[in-house]
């Protein structure tokens, strides 16, 4: 169960806590196909029949910057990140949640500030009207919302995440990180 609603007296339907812990890397898997896809229909079309998919290379480029900002998020969400555990471990309780806390404050503070400043550009591409090369509906701006929604899902997962810490953390719960990283089940 997640740890959001294994902490709140609410209870959701097995469904969306799936979807829940999950949300992220199911998007990135399935982008990561589209990804794969593309590139053996460029490589079996240049090397059988000498032809070549004209907005593959940017279509392609631009799923990995929208992989790569849900993998950051989906990373955040299972606490499946680089930390100094070792130095951690040797912490006080209050000390755990200090560490928390700055934690965080850094996620909120360089994540935020990437978010508040990417919409600007977002909002020119937008504007802009540019069309992926070689295709008339694909706009470039579908691929810079990745950055808003991928920053957007990380806020989402620290707020998530400071909200379930915290209430273990009052209850008396051992809030220590685990050294270990990949998803586990909860």
């Amino acid at each position: 169960m997640s740890t959001i609603t294994e902490t709140s007296d609410v209870r959701f339907p097995p469904w969306l806590q799936y979807l829940e812990k999950y949300f992220e890397g199911m998007l990135a898997l399935t982008l990561l196909m589209v990804v794969l896809a593309i590139t053996i229909t460029d490589i079996f079309g240049r090397t059988f029949f000498a032809w070549t998919i004209d907005w593959g290379f940017e279509v392609a480029q631009g799923l990995f910057v929208w992989i790569a900002w849900l993998a950051a998020s989906f990373g955040l969400r299972h606490q499946s990140y680089f930390r100094f555990t070792l130095f951690r471990s040797n912490l006080s309780g209050v000390g755990q949640y200090a560490m928390y806390v700055i934690e965080w404050l850094l996620w909120v503070l360089v994540v935020g500030a990437i978010f508040w400043h990417s919409l600007p550009e977002l909002v020119q591409v937008f504007e802009s009207g540019r069309m992926v090369v070689g295709t008339e509906n694909v706009m470039q701006a579908h691929f810079y919302l990745a950055v808003p929604v991928g920053t957007g899902l990380i806020l989402l997962r620290v707020v998530q995440q400071a909200i379930t810490t915290t209430i273990a953390y009052r209850n008396g719960d051992d809030i220590r990180p685990d050294p270990q990283i990949g998803v586990r089940d909860e």
